[in-house]
């Protein structure tokens, strides 16, 4: 089959988002699929370049944010590139994620009638105000276009039951009939490591160091915890505007030999490494949204998991004693469980042995892939 993935971004760049781009387009193209990517171009990449089988083709345009009028640029160009690319290779299906890449495949359906399958990765209006990005007239008007590209696409994916509930809430019941439940998969082969044995307890965060993510609360939670488990240690993957804020509050908690600062890691193997020094993995979330990445490597991996029960993907993945879920910003919580999984083995394995399960049997990258194919043949046919 041929197939047409169109992102917003893709690699170099490291995000949740991005690795499941790559991971949905690289498994395709290992079935056999004939796979391109449609993305946003990036200084020092290739506009055309083959990776691990993705014909990948950028836009000249590497902007990221700014203007309205630059958004329009960006999107105007990638739309052409997708008009061309239709003509030339005759795709059976378009996969946008993403509202913007979107609105680039939609003239394809009108003009050439292939068909248009969206996922989304969130949106602003499920995070708390105080911590929007946008304006709320900003908001309101990028809504408009969000809702008119799910009414005109042909299937929406959602990654779980809560998502499909929040979009429903958001977007308008009017795209029921076309949202198809298909999970996030992870890649269960690659993230899996050795069960740890002895040395001090590791909580590790791997996520955007900023209050969206929760990053106080855990360095809060974390030094009650610290307190009564002193050989706790905590690794914090990642970068973010308040790095430097975070590291000072570090240092004004007196926590600096517990604590490290390891930057964003972009290689698997050395991720691999910290998931498997590590025997807890936390993500206190303060924003609604899909399933993270974080939370099913973690699993993956065979780790307890933390998280908020936030609106989405979280909540349904950690349910059923999967994982551990909180309530946003509730420290206190967070750090009795912290204490208890450092010093309750059976606790701990409990956990541990329940994470890899759920990834077994309802979130490896396999499935998501076969639900994603068949999918493909409904909606080409």
């Amino acid at each position: 089959m041929k197939v047409l993935l169109v992102s917003s971004s893709f690699y170099p760049k490291i995000d949740g988002s991005t690795r499941c781009v790559y991971d949905h387009a690289r498994k395709l193209a290992q079935r056999g699929n004939d796979v391109y990517l449609v993305t946003r171009g990036i200084a020092g990449s290739k506009q055309e370049e083959a990776f691990e089988g993705i014909n990948i083709r950028r836009s000249s345009y590497s902007f990221r944010g700014g203007t309205f009028l630059n958004k329009v640029r960006l999107m105007f160009e990638q739309m052409m590139m997708i008009i061309g690319l239709q003509r030339k290779e005759r795709f059976s299906v378009i996969h946008v994620h993403g509202f913007a890449a979107g609105l680039a495949a939609l003239p394809c359906k009108y003009m050439f009638g292939v068909p248009i399958i969206v996922t989304t990765h969130g949106t602003e209006l499920l995070w708390p105000r105080n911590l929007w990005w946008k304006s709320q007239r900003e908001i309101t008007f990028i809504t408009i276009f969000e809702r008119y590209v799910l009414n005109h696409c042909d299937i929406v994916i959602a990654q779980s039951k809560g998502v499909k509930d929040y979009m429903l809430r958001i977007y308008g019941p009017q795209i029921k009939d076309k949202v198809r439940i298909v999970h996030t998969g992870v890649d269960q082969e690659k993230f899996w490591v050795p069960p740890k044995r002895g040395g001090a307890p590791q909580v590790l965060f791997v996520g955007a160091l900023s209050e969206i993510k929760g990053v106080t609360c855990l360095l809060n939670a974390f030094t009650a915890a610290h307190g009564k488990v002193p050989e706790m240690r905590l690794v914090l993957v990642g970068s973010g505007p308040r790095a430097q804020e975070y590291k000072k509050y570090v240092q004004d908690l007196n926590l600096d030999g517990a604590v490290q600062f390891k930057g964003p890691v972009r290689d698997d193997a050395r991720l691999l490494e910290l998931y498997g020094s590590s025997d807890i993995v936390v993500l206190p979330s303060n924003v609604g949204g899909p399933i993270s990445c974080t939370v099913l490597e973690g699993l993956s991996c065979g780790k307890a998991v933390i998280s908020t029960n936030v609106p989405g993907g979280i909540p349904d993945v950690l349910a059923d004693g999967v994982g551990i879920l909180m309530q946003p910003e509730d420290g206190k919580f967070l750090a009795a469980e912290l204490g208890r999984l450092a010093t309750d083995s059976a606790y701990l394995k409990t956990l541990e042995e329940n994470a890899r399960r759920a990834v077994e049997e309802r979130y490896s990258l396999d499935s998501m892939i076969d639900k994603l194919t068949s999918l493909y043949r409904e909606v080409a046919a």
